[in-house]
C-alpha cells in the first residue's frame, strides 16, 4: 500500500508541472489562469462528479448507510480537529495567526486533492468517489461555519446558506434522491451519450486540480516557505496527528458498524494536506494570505510521503 500510494501521489504531483511551467514561462498570467480553474472545477467538474458517480451506482442499503457515516465522520473529525488545533496553537499570541494554524490543521484538500488522488487509486470505483461527495458535503457545512469564525473571530460570517448553497451541495442534494430511487444510467442504457460526457468531466478533476496547485506553487516565494516554525506545526498537525484521530474515530465507529467499506475512505481525507480555500478566506476576509499558501504549500510538499504512511499504518 505504502509504494502504491506513493507512486499514485508522485503523479498527482507530476501533473502540477503544466501549471507550474506556463507560469514561469510566463504564458498566461497566473491569477488570470487560477481563477478560471477554480471556477471550472467548483461549478463545473464537482457538480459532475457527483453525478456520475452517484447516476452509475445501484441504489444498496449499505452504500447509503456508508454514506450516512462518511457525513458524519467528516463533520466530527473536522470539528475535532478545530479544537484540538485551538489547543496546541494557544501559544500563538496573534488571534489572526492563531486561528489560520489551527484552520490548516483541520481542513483537508479534499475536493482538489482527496478525490484525484482515489480516482488514480481506485480506478473506475464510483462508489468509494461516492463517498468521497458526502465529504465535500460535510466539509463545506464546517467551513463556511466553524471555519469562517475561525479564520475571522466574528460570528457575523457565518454563513449557513452559503454552506448549503454551493455547486458540489446543490449536486449532491439533487443526485441523492435519484440514487435513492434507482433513477441512474445503468436503467436507462439510452442515456449512455449523456453518461460519457458526464464522466469526461468528472475525470477533469485531476488534472484541472493539480494544474492550479502548479500555478500556485509557481507564485510562492520559496525563500520564506521555510521560515516559519508555526506553519511546520500546522503541517505536523494535518498530515501526522490528523490521520491518528481518524483512526481512532474509525475504531469507535467499529463498536456498532463495520467500516471496512469506507475505511479508505475516512484515512486518505485525514491523511490530505490543508484545503487551498484557507487562502481564499484569507483574501476575502484581509487575512494573513501569506501564511495560508506557506501552510498549503508546505503541507502540500510533506505530504508526498505521509499520505502513503498514513494508508500503509491505518487503511
Amino acid at each position: 500500500m505504502f509504494l502504491q500510494s506513493l507512486e499514485n501521489v508522485a503523479l498527482l504531483l507530476l501533473m502540477a508541472v503544466p501549471g507550474f511551467l506556463i507560469v514561469k514561462l510566463k504564458m498566461v498570467p497566473a491569477e488570470g489562469a487560477a481563477k478560471f480553474i477554480s471556477v471550472m472545477l467548483i461549478y463545473v467538474c464537482q457538480p459532475f462528479i457527483t453525478f456520475n458517480s452517484f447516476l452509475n451506482t445501484d441504489f444498496d442499503r449499505n452504500i447509503l448507510i456508508n454514506l450516512i457515516a462518511v457525513l458524519i465522520f467528516t463533520g466530527v473529525f473536522t470539528s475535532l480537529m478545530i479544537g484540538i488545533g485551538n489547543l496546541i496553537f494557544l501559544w500563538v499570541k496573534d488571534r489572526d495567526t492563531r486561528g489560520l494554524f489551527s484552520y490548516a490543521g483541520a481542513f483537508g484538500n479534499i475536493g482538489f486533492m482527496c478525490i484525484p488522488f482515489l480516482q488514480i487509486l481506485m480506478p473506475g470505483n464510483n462508489e468509494v468517489i461516492l463517498y468521497a461527495t458526502a465529504s465535500i458535503v460535510s466539509f463545506n457545512l464546517v467551513a463556511w461555519t466553524l471555519g469562517n469564525y475561525l479564520i475571522t473571530g466574528e460570528r457575523k460570517h457565518i454563513s449557513l446558506k452559503k454552506a448549503i448553497i454551493n455547486p458540489p451541495t446543490l449536486a449532491f442534494l439533487i443526485a441523492l434522491p435519484l440514487f435513492l430511487f434507482n433513477l441512474n444510467f445503468n436503467a436507462a442504457p439510452s442515456l449512455s451519450g449523456l453518461a460519457k460526457v458526464c464522466r469526461l468531466f468528472a475525470d477533469l478533476v485531476g488534472p484541472l486540480a493539480m494544474i492550479m496547485l502548479g500555478i500556485k506553487i509557481a507564485e510562492m516565494n520559496f525563500k520564506t516557505l521555510f521560515s516559519d516554525p508555526g506553519v511546520y506545526l500546522a503541517a505536523a498537525v494535518k498530515l501526522l496527528l490528523a490521520p491518528v484521530v481518524a483512526f481512532a474515530l474509525m475504531m469507535l465507529m467499529t463498536t456498532f458498524m463495520d467500516v471496512a467499506e469506507i475505511r479508505l475512505n475516512l484515512i486518505t481525507l485525514a491523511a490530505m494536506p490543508s484545503a487551498n480555500n484557507i487562502m481564499m478566506f484569507c483574501t476575502v476576509y484581509d487575512k494573513d494570505a501569506g501564511v495560508a499558501a506557506k501552510c498549503v504549500g508546505i503541507s502540500t510538499v510533506l505530504s508526498i510521503v505521509t499520505i502513503p504512511l498514513a494508508l500503509m499504518l491505518f487503511v
